[in-house]
């Protein structure tokens, strides 16, 4: 190779070369050969698109959540307005029925008292027959209160002194004749007293004194069911 071709095809390094060659735009027949400006209007609708599905998608999920806010809000506040509601109810319920069951506690406690009442009453009834039933026996058959006699010596065999036992005079004969021996030889003496009735005994020592008379005995019995004098 020649050296006037070697010059030919040398050229002189300029700064401008390094400079950044300006962007071409390319030509309408490049563009409308790639169909770039339909490219185009795709991708805005595309966009456009996007950003209204996006929207709908944002509001529809806003007014489903203030809805459902809302629906559970009012079934709260309904089920809380039924329980108080119900309290109130209850409430006045318990007020306006107060004065009956204090009616029925009445009716209750003076029924319990009419039955206590009728049951003292039937007691009572029965005592004050028992006791003229007794009085009559003793009237009828006298010999009663041998028994009666009998039993305290039972009941005081160890007495200190002498003791004595006291009945009305219409009865002093037939104890006497009854008796006289088994008070003989329990050393008790036997005395006629006219402040007792047909019936009655007491017995006296220098220490004490017990009743016998049907009135104390009745009085006793009268205790015992709970229908004593207070």
């Amino acid at each position: 190779m020649s050296r006037s071709n070697d010059h030919a095809s040398w050229q002189r390094w300029e700064m401008g070369r390094l400079e950044r060659r300006e962007a071409r735009q390319p030509s309408p027949e490049v563009l409308e050969q790639h169909n770039i400006p339909q490219r185009r209007e795709d991708d805005d609708a595309r966009r456009e698109a996007f950003e209204k599905a996006r929207q709908e998608g944002f509001e529809q999920g806003r007014r489903e959540g203030h809805d459902a806010g809302y629906a559970a809000g009012l079934e709260a506040g309904r089920e809380q307005a039924q329980q108080e509601y119900q309290l109130e109810l209850e409430s006045r319920l318990h007020e306006a029925l107060a004065p009956v069951a204090d009616m029925v506690n009445a009716f209750d406690a003076a029924a319990g008292r009419l039955k206590d009442d009728i049951a003292y009453t039937l007691v009572e009834l029965a005592l004050e027959t028992g006791r003229q039933l007794a009085g009559r026996s003793l009237e009828l058959a006298p010999e009663h209160i041998l028994d009666d006699i009998e039993k305290l010596m039972m009941e005081h065999p160890t007495l200190g002194g002498t003791p004595r036992i006291c009945v009305h005079p219409d009865d002093l004969v037939m104890v006497q004749k009854q008796l006289s021996t088994l008070l003989g030889d329990a050393g008790w003496q036997l005395k006629s007293d006219s402040s007792l009735s047909r019936g009655d005994c007491r017995l006296e020592t220098d220490q004490i004194e017990i009743d016998a008379t049907r009135d104390d005995r009745w009085e006793r019995l009268r205790h015992a069911v709970g229908h004593g004098k207070h």
